[in-house]
């Protein structure tokens, strides 16, 4: 590890029913709902390459490397602390059953040079992506930059994400996104053109309540036509998860999309 990266206060967490143990900032952005269901795109069978962007201190590709044994994933992070971060949670014993089948690589996702440079000419089978929600100006910013970074981009930062998806997968590969309901315009501009046989999963707070996010997955050069799914209902209307949000969560189950 550089000198130079400064690790913050950290804590370990059990995630995703246990099957994954995170080492993740006591502040600032932490693993939730959002990365449960993303790495549930994948299903259990599924083999081949993974490349999670943006991937934190490495939930997403940890949690699909857990449940599908056949597959390899690479977690790539811009921030060399949160990469560091990853690197301890690998080493852990609980982790052992896929740490062998992760690599962590350090760049931006938004530049695809830097990315070719560090993962190479690297086919995916798989890109998951969990982009910044938050418009810049439009929500007040967290003081804390590692949240901030994860939760502010505009537009042009999910096109660019997209863009640098669309070039890591392979001519059959499939891109899975989890993003705001509200963002699901701007998310199927940014995928036209590289992308199709689009499929949309609405997922709401209560049977009944708007849709609060999406998870979209798409097909590199498709020509299959777009889908919006029934939506998944997260909470029963007491406030617990519903049986199929409780089986995401734990690991039990993957999205049916």
């Amino acid at each position: 590890m550089s000198e130079a990266v400064t690790l913050p206060p950290r804590t370990t967490d059990a995630f995703l029913g246990g099957r994954v143990v995170l080492v993740q900032p006591q502040k600032g952005h932490r693993a939730g709902l959002d990365a449960a269901l993303l790495q549930a795109v994948v299903p259990f069978d599924a083999s081949g390459l993974l490349i999670d962007i943006g991937a934190g201190v490495g939930t997403v590709a940890f949690s699909a490397a857990a449940r599908a044994p056949r597959l390899t994933a690479v977690a790539l992070e811009r921030d060399p602390a949160l990469v560091e971060l990853a690197r301890a949670a690998l080493q852990l014993p609980a982790n052992a059953g896929f740490s062998a089948r992760v690599r962590l690589v350090t760049a931006d996702a938004a530049d695809l040079g830097a990315v070719r440079n560090t993962i190479g000419e690297a086919a995916a089978d798989w890109v998951l992506m969990n982009p910044p929600f938050d418009t810049p100006g439009r929500v007040r910013q967290s003081p804390e930059r590692a949240r901030r970074e994860a939760h502010v981009g505009g537009a042009e930062l999910l096109q660019a994400w997209c863009r640098t998806a669309a070039a890591l997968l392979s001519p059959a590969g499939t891109l899975g996104i989890i993003h705001r309901a509200e963002a699901l315009p701007a998310v199927l501009q940014a995928l036209a053109g590289a992308f199709g046989g689009m499929r949309v999963l609405p997922a709401h707070p209560f049977a009944g309540a708007p849709a609060s996010r999406i998870v979209v997955r798409a097909e590199r050069a498709s020509r299959a036509p777009f889908s919006l799914l029934p939506g998944l209902a997260l909470h029963e209307a007491g406030g617990g998860w519903t049986d199929e949000a409780d089986a995401i969560l734990k690991g039990r189950a993957a999205l049916a999309i």
